[in-house]
């Protein structure tokens, strides 16, 4: 399982506030699972989602919860669930129910949700922008 993204950008970055940066900095984000997608959505608030699941990783397996992704740009949460499912995880999304990840181990999903997070504050300070409200 990992979650990648292409074209990153903030052309509609519009504010300087934490909200404007969670919701502006986009990219052509994919989950997948060896050769099988997950879910993909052209316009994915990446620095939102790398936020979110950089606090949640930090849990731990044993304090963390189901991961529900609840973003500003999206009605209803879900967009990228991670499910605990016996002894591991799975990870699908509320727009492809039928399609979920095979089971993967806390400390393999932490490593692939740690080079995402890595990836993302990278390239956010690449479009010149302070990666620091990610960790925030």
């Amino acid at each position: 399982m990992r979650i990648c993204y292409v074209a990153i950008n903030a052309s509609d970055l519009k504010g300087s506030t934490v909200a404007d940066y969670l919701v502006s900095i986009e990219a052509s984000l994919k989950v997948v699972d060896g050769s099988d997608v997950i879910y993909q959505e052209p316009y994915f608030p990446v620095a939102e989602l790398a936020r979110e699941l950089a606090r949640w990783v930090l849990l731990g397996e044993k304090r963390a919860p189901d991961f529900v992704f609840a973003s500003l740009s999206f009605e209803e949460p879900g967009a990228v669930r991670i499910l605990r499912s016996g002894a591991g995880w799975t990870v699908g999304s509320m727009f492809t129910p039928e399609t979920r990840s095979s089971l993967i181990s806390w400390d393999e999903l932490a490593a692939h949700i740690d080079d995402f997070v890595t990836n993302v504050r990278r390239d956010v300070h690449a479009l010149g922008i302070s990666p620091g409200f990610i960790d925030s």
